[in-house]
């Protein structure tokens, strides 16, 4: 016999317990015995369960707080609207539940809600477009005419007094006013003459009134008013003019430096290659800052290398792309594409080798030389760095390499020869 009986075998030999009385309690009840993990409790759902009672108030609060159109409410809506208008309204009532409007609904509190609460029937004039009308919703003669000075100061007078009476519907206040009313009354008055003065109605007159009243109308005009925007204290704050950007003194020192603007100052193009820690050991300690090498180029035959270094990170790189930008020189470039030859040149132990390439060859050089030549506008060019390759001693050698190009008219007047057969020598009899 195995001894790796399950236990409910021997449990199953055992003689049976009677069956508990009514008259015992729970808590001497036998235990039964199960051969299965007992069950976890029911997970509650996350959301609550509806009573009928309770569905029958919420059906109750949907009817009162959207109820539906009575008879007296429909005839209205037949005289405003057409009969597919009024079908679609239905439609639309008819798919929206009014109690998922009142459990699942709110009102926007959000800085881009609505200024009024209506059913968008009516164009509101500041935040609506008004509708187009055409030339033919104006009836009679559509001719009109410079106004003399008489009828503009009737026009300027009348439509003057109009913007008072919207400002003031019952009526300018008189008598003793408080400076702030009398101020105010001054700004609305001087608000109300500015308009009538830009008002097109003072500046042109005809014999058709309703022409005149177009002239001043939004739906006849061209242009449409733009849309107000939202103007509130957060965003002023972060709405800044360039005018108001702090200017740095540096950029200041450097364009009066190089005699430029800020328009050409922002065509260089600059771009960070290197970026390392370094640490200096003091007395106090180790105080580790962070080294910058920048390269500026214009992508038109200028070409320059800064370095910075500072604790703080942007300073650091500030100092280099200042250093970069004053540093620029030019680069001597044949044909604007490549360079006047085969160039070598030896920083420490790092040695470049530059190659001039045909039309068409591309840059095939590692990445740093890539972006040196691209900012100095080279698009045909070979490079090879037999030797140490060290990052900055690579850029520093590349640099050199380019701005010290001999050009072939230079070695002409050295060697008292015509630069044609200068061009040959130095090309080995091949000129692309």
């Amino acid at each position: 016999m195995s001894v790796w009986r399950p236990a409910r075998c021997l449990f199953s030999r055992s003689t049976t317990l009677p069956k508990p009385s009514a008259s015992t309690s729970a808590s001497h009840q036998p235990r039964p015995f199960h051969s299965s993990c007992p069950r976890p409790a029911r997970r509650r759902p996350h959301y609550p369960s509806i009573k009928a009672s309770d569905l029958q108030l919420l059906n109750q609060a949907a009817s009162e707080s959207y109820p539906k159109y009575n008879t007296d409410e429909t005839a209205l809506l037949r005289k405003r609207y057409t009969p597919a208008q009024i079908a679609a309204i239905k439609a639309a009532e008819a798919a929206i539940d009014p109690r998922d409007l009142l459990t699942q609904g709110q009102q926007r509190t959000d800085p881009w809600r609505l200024p009024y609460e209506d059913d968008l029937a009516d164009v509101d004039p500041v935040t609506d477009h008004a509708d187009k009308l055409p030339p033919s919703a104006i009836v009679g003669k559509k001719d009109f005419r410079l106004a003399n000075a008489v009828e503009r100061d009737e026009a300027m007078s009348r439509i003057a007094n109009e913007n008072l009476a919207k400002m003031y519907p019952d009526g300018v206040p008189d008598g003793q006013l408080s400076r702030k009313d009398q101020e105010k009354l001054e700004e609305n008055m001087e608000a109300a003459f500015t308009q009538a003065a830009m008002d097109p109605r003072a500046v042109y007159t005809g014999s058709n009134p309703r022409a005149l009243e177009a002239l001043a109308d939004p739906r006849h005009s061209v242009i449409l008013p733009d849309l107000p925007r939202i103007e509130n204290r957060m965003a002023r704050q972060t709405r800044r003019l360039a005018d108001e950007e702090e200017e740095d003194p540096r950029q200041k020192r450097l364009l009066k430096y190089l005699d430029w603007d800020k328009d050409k100052l922002r065509s260089i193009r600059v771009k960070t290659l290197i970026v390392h820690g370094v640490t200096n050991q003091t007395r106090m300690g180790k105080i580790r800052s962070l080294y910058y090498l920048t390269i500026a180029g214009n992508g038109n035959g200028l070409l320059g290398v800064g370095e910075g270094k500072s604790v703080e990170p942007e300073e650091g790189r500030k100092q280099s792309v200042m250093a970069a930008i004053r540093n620029l020189r030019p680069v001597p470039r044949y044909e604007n594409r490549t360079i006047y030859g085969d160039l070598e040149k030896k920083v420490a132990a790092t040695k470049v080798q530059l190659f001039a390439r045909p039309p068409g060859f591309g840059l095939r050089v590692q990445h740093l030389i890539f972006e040196m030549a691209r900012a100095a506008g080279l698009q045909d060019l070979a490079a090879r760095t037999p030797r140490s390759r060290n990052k900055m001693n690579v850029i520093k050698a590349t640099w050199e390499a380019l701005c010290s190009q001999k050009l072939p008219d230079e070695i002409a007047r050295a060697r008292g020869k015509k630069l044609v057969d200068v061009r040959k020598v130095y090309y080995g009899g091949s000129v692309h």
